[in-house]
């Protein structure tokens, strides 16, 4: 089955496809150029690369009123390693600030496809136990 570049194009921009499928993409087509795109990472692959990786505080009021669970982070990863933007997309407002204050103080390793400098997008988990 042959696919155009422009199917492989979208499904990346639709984030169905990992760094290592999009290294396999650029490298059987040099002429698509991957800087300016957005590549989606694993959790795991963006925690590796964390040079600099703070963990949120527990906030005293979640402590007070003995909030817990689980926070859902979008963070987006510059061409130069930092934390471009930050979205929390699941988890209670306490605990949510918490970490969007924590992960934007995050550096990671700059992540490339080919040599080339790319930005990356992840979903990082953090859980907030008592």
């Amino acid at each position: 089955m042959k696919f155009s570049i422009r199917f492989w194009i979208g499904a990346l921009r639709a984030g169905l496809l990992s760094a290592l499928t999009v290294g396999a993409i650029a490298a059987a087509e040099p002429t698509v150029s991957t800087e300016g795109k957005t590549i989606v990472i694993s959790s795991s692959a963006a925690r590796e690369a964390a040079r600099i990786h703070l963990e949120p505080e527990y906030p005293a009021a979640a402590r007070q009123f003995r909030l817990s669970g689980d926070v859902q982070a979008e963070v987006t990863i510059g061409l130069d390693g930092k934390v471009e933007s930050v979205a929390v997309s699941k988890g209670n407002a306490i605990l949510n600030s918490a970490v969007a204050s924590a992960v934007k103080k995050w550096t990671f390793a700059p992540f490339s496809v080919d040599g080339r400098p790319t930005r990356a997008k992840s979903t990082l988990t953090f859980t907030f136990k008592l």
